[in-house]
């Protein structure tokens, strides 16, 4: 019955694995009631009509006695075959382990989806305890020069946005025109770590670090908020993804170490009583900063919720594009809004007389899904990683367009470069200037329901129908 309950989520993210243990237990309601409203009327009746199927089932048929023992010990040894034939192969050393090992290896319907859950929900807690570990620790990468060149740098964050819904990148219908007439620096080809929100952010504005070359995990002390305190920044973070208190999720334990915060919801991270707050409820708090007299340099970061499913939610004003299709038509407007966003922070920045550096890039992409019909977090394309790169300075130098595939891990070297921060690292980001840094090959991404690492380059093509 709770496997039956699960089928909507298992539809569209698989087995039990620990993004979606994370979303449920760092949630509220109003935000899982908020995924159920997205969910086809099918949905709801299939795990109905099961449940009921399975009550009608106990109590109308007694378990079926069976007395041949030939037949159950047959039975037993075919279920058990495989499992005992892989444990016996890699020798577990105790019993707890060889008991364990036989049973993560019988691939069977009930037993499979109770182990996913059991594995899923124990990565997920040691993951918590790890980062809640690291975050009592300050940066450990040595600086070695601080000489910024702007005196307020501002970091956009943007949420579930894939580059080629952006006419910046070529979209045909215009939804960033700020940001394809204005930027100073148009990337394409920045590659996200991971296709959803927790298992991404972490891996760009902190620093990775890879155990055996076969997996990955964020260093949440070392992020680019902790290295721009120890460079001497007055730092700040500005969220309208809101704040869950004692369950809080990754991106407010990084948002922690910032010397001041603002969220525009609290206790909650996108639930009932959040809706009609916009992201331009960051603006007024930007411009509060920005009154500010000091001698530091400022580094703001702005996370957005941007264009999150649900995307019509997302409107604070009309629909401007129409897509033939609701979905896509409010997810195109929501880019526009952010689009609009970001040159209403340019212009208070210029209201102000600042001497600034802006950059804009999003979380990670989303898929088509519903034959063309909405987006969802999907792992298994590439444009649930392609994402916008882009800045804008005060320098008013003329518009450069980079064509370099490179990768969101270890990101946090390049901003801290962008920043003017010299780390003690030996990397492209931090050697090369932002234009010289070379195109990368053999991209890896993180799969978002381990720290497992995967070659981009193998994962399915989702191309844009409206380009």
């Amino acid at each position: 019955m709770i496997a039956a309950l699960y089928l909507p989520v298992g539809f569209y993210y698989g087995p039990p694995n620990v993004a979606v243990i994370s979303s449920i237990a760092e949630t509220d309601f109003d935000e899982i009631s908020e995924f159920c409203s997205q969910l086809p009327i099918y949905f709801y009746f299939i795990p109905t009509i099961l449940i009921l199927f399975f009550i009608f089932l106990f109590k109308k048929f007694p378990f079926p006695k069976v007395n041949n023992r030939y037949l159950i010990i047959f039975i037993l040894g075919l279920c058990f075959h495989k499992p005992i034939k892989v444990t016996i192969k890699y020798h577990p050393d105790t019993f707890n382990s060889t008991i364990y090992s036989i049973f993560s290896n019988t691939k069977y319907p009930i037993l499979e989806f109770c182990i996913a859950f059991y594995e899923s929900g124990k990565l997920y807690l040691t993951e918590k305890q790890q980062q809640i570990k690291q975050i009592e620790q300050t940066n450990s990468i040595p600086i070695i020069s601080v000489n910024p060149k702007h005196k307020t740098y501002i970091i956009i964050i943007g949420e579930s946005v894939r580059k080629d819904y952006m006419s910046a990148y070529g979209f045909k219908y215009d939804n960033t025109p700020f940001a394809r007439n204005h930027a100073s620096i148009i990337w394409d080809g920045l590659i996200a770590p991971a296709p959803n929100t927790q298992s991404s952010i972490p891996h760009i504005i902190s620093q990775s670090v890879f155990p055996n070359g076969k997996e990955v995990h964020a260093q949440l002390n070392n992020n680019i908020v902790s290295i721009a305190n120890d460079a001497k920044f007055e730092t700040y973070w500005l969220s309208n993804q809101g704040k869950l208190g004692k369950i809080e999720i990754t991106v407010p334990r990084i948002a922690s170490y910032a010397q001041h915060a603002f969220y525009t919801k609290k206790g909650e991270y996108n639930g009932k009583s959040s809706r009609g707050k916009y992201d331009t409820l960051l603006l007024p708090e930007l411009n509060n900063i920005l009154l500010k007299e000091g001698n530091k340099p400022k580094l703001i970061i702005m996370h957005l919720i941007g264009s999150h499913p649900h995307f019509c939610k997302r409107l604070e004003f009309d629909v401007q594009f129409n897509l033939n299709n609701k979905n896509l038509s409010c997810y195109a407007s929501s880019i526009k809004e952010t689009d609009d966003l970001i040159a209403q922070t340019i212009g208070m920045l210029k209201k102000h007389n600042q001497d600034y550096s802006v950059v804009y890039f999003a979380d990670h992409g989303l898929a088509h899904t519903d034959q063309y019909n909405d987006l969802r977090h999907n792992a298994e394309y590439k444009d649930s990683y392609r994402i916008p790169f882009i800045f804008f300075d005060s320098d008013n130098k003329p518009q450069q367009k980079i064509n370099k595939q490179i990768s969101g891990l270890q990101l946090v070297y390049l901003l801290s470069h962008w920043l003017g921060i010299k780390l003690d690292v030996r990397h492209d980001y931090m050697l090369n200037e932002l234009t010289d840094i070379p195109e990368q090959t053999q991209i890896q991404i993180k799969d978002w329901k381990t720290n497992k690492l995967f070659q981009f380059d193998q994962l399915k093509e989702d191309p844009n129908p409206f380009n």
